[in-house]
């Protein structure tokens, strides 16, 4: 079992906001995920983001019982927060009523990109502190690995989408 932020040495206040906003940019990018997996069912990247969409539920897990495990509490305001933040995201005028503009499953993509680079500093984070709580810091470095490969999946989704999002009259591909 390892240790709580406190029994650690570690100001539990700072580290309980982090984690916290961690989790909160995990809810707003699963949200996002599952909805670009939907909206983009018809496109040959659906089986890429539904992988995404999958490991970023595992994920999400994982910090919520990381919270749990640190002796941190949950401040479930800051994801309800990150989830109407994604909410209004959806509320961008592309000039476009009944039908999706080629262009955003391409910015939808690169938005996704941003946040798996920063969910990155979270892995590295926890593998540097798994020694001072007593967990193995293998986990941290395998989750960091992971979302490397997202990362890469991502590139691939983004070279699909880039051909073709700026076409006039070309559906998204």
């Amino acid at each position: 079992m390892p240790l709580t932020a406190e029994q650690a040495g570690l100001d539990t206040s700072v580290l309980e906001l982090y984690i916290n906003d961690h989790l909160a940019g995990a809810s707003g990018g699963r949200d996002r995920a599952h909805r670009m997996v939907e909206d983009h069912a018809d496109l040959p990247i659906t089986a890429d983001l539904a992988e995404f969409a999958r490991e970023l539920d595992e994920e999400w897990e994982r910090v919520d019982r990381l919270i749990k495990e640190l002796g941190l509490d949950t401040l479930r305001y800051r994801q309800l927060a990150a989830s109407l933040g994604e909410k209004l995201g959806r509320l961008k005028l592309n000039r476009r009523l009944t039908r999706r503009s080629p262009m955003t499953p391409l910015l939808e993509t690169e938005l996704m990109r941003g946040a798996v680079n920063a969910k990155r500093g979270l892995w590295q984070v926890m593998e540097e502190l798994a020694p001072r709580l007593q967990m193995d810091p293998t986990e941290w470095h395998e989750l960091d690995a992971q979302a490397a490969a997202q990362s890469e999946r991502l590139d691939r989704v983004h070279a699909a989408l880039r051909p073709d999002a700026f076409v006039p009259g070309s559906p998204p591909s």
